[in-house]
């Protein structure tokens, strides 16, 4: 090994993860224990002290077939050039006998003869790897399984609503009470398959407020009802889940108000809100939320709803009186951007 650079090759050497020290054109000037080892034990028949061996073209040779090694070899000459003060990639590393994956990272530092060198470090992630890899197969599934109960479900609920709203029309007032029990199942399957399949795989991503509000509001059939975006910003949030929540803070403000109802839409000082000229809600606040109350009410489902969602977001709900006289849902808690 090169001993210009005094390196403490002890304390290196009985470390468990593999470490080694390139030059600034790539050569390698150091390998501890672990690294020697681990290139014995897959096969490497090169020099034992890795002289002569140049790791930035040991990465280039594999360039066309693993898109990995040329993302390693460009990151890691970045940190050589000076162009970059740190690189990291996760990658696999697989054996004919089991499925590895490991973390690598690059440090740059200057040696006592001025030149710059980079640390290089391969730790082992395979556990971690493996628990994503059982943790995104076992959403998948219960995305699948999300999805045959709600087609099963499905038929039979639209026959059961379509029949409770016709019993509704004869007159009757338990014949409008099962109507919207049945329409409140309904929501609650949809909300179930909603969740499902986007919990699993959220992206967060910049949103602008504006942009979602007015492409949900077409799907409210909101009759003559009239809608205003007050003002917009934009902040960290899934598209669908987002669009969902004001899908359902829309609707609840028309079925409650009535098609003439008046909606504003808006930014808060730490969020958004969806407010309205219809009924004030705000005293039935502490049962708002909970989706298990008795009465099981289409706006009492819907909010709970609003609220779940945006738990998963990481934000706050709050019921208010509107300047309009009528209610303001209050979404806080937002990251801006």
């Amino acid at each position: 090994m090169a001993s210009a650079l005094s390196l403490p090759e002890r304390g290196f050497d009985d470390l468990p993860t593999e470490v080694a020290i390139v030059d600034s054109r790539g050569d390698i000037v150091y390998t501890n224990r672990a690294w020697r080892q681990f290139a014995e034990d897959n096969g490497y028949d090169g020099p034992d002290d890795f002289r002569d061996v140049n790791y930035l073209a040991v990465c280039e040779e594999f360039r066309d077939e693993s898109e990995e090694a040329g993302r390693v070899a460009d990151g890691i000459r970045d940190v050589l050039d000076g162009e970059s003060d740190g690189f990291r990639l996760d990658y696999p590393c697989h054996s004919p006998t089991e499925r590895r994956w490991f973390l690598l990272r690059a440090v740059p530092f200057e040696g006592e003869d001025g030149d710059r060198y980079a640390l290089l470090m391969h730790l082992d992630i395979t556990d971690r790897k493996l628990a994503e890899l059982r943790l995104e197969e076992r959403n998948r599934q219960l995305v699948s399984i999300a999805g045959v109960l709600s087609e099963d479900i499905r038929p039979p609920l639209s026959a059961a609503v379509r029949a409770s709203e016709m019993l509704a029309e004869s007159g009757g007032d338990e014949a409008w009470r099962l109507a919207q029990i049945l329409h409140q199942i309904d929501a609650i399957v949809q909300t179930g398959t909603v969740l499902a399949e986007n919990a699993p795989s959220l992206e967060f991503e910049s949103v602008e407020l504006r942009d979602v509000a007015e492409s949900v509001w077409h799907r409210v059939e909101p009759g003559d009802a009239s809608f205003l975006v007050v003002d917009s910003r934009a902040f960290l949030a899934d598209r669908e889940l987002l669009s969902y929540l004001l899908e359902n803070l829309l609707a609840t403000a028309v079925v409650r108000a009535g098609d003439a109802v008046r909606v504003r839409v808006g930014t808060a000082a730490e969020g958004f809100y969806v407010s309205d000229d219809g009924t004030d809600v705000a005293h039935q606040y502490e049962t708002m939320f909970d989706s298990a109350t008795s009465e099981l009410e289409g706006e009492t489902y819907s909010l709970a709803t609003v609220a779940r969602v945006a738990g998963i977001h990481g934000w706050d709900v709050k019921v208010g009186e509107s300047d309009m006289g009528g209610t303001c849902v209050t979404v806080s808690g937002v990251t801006w951007v």
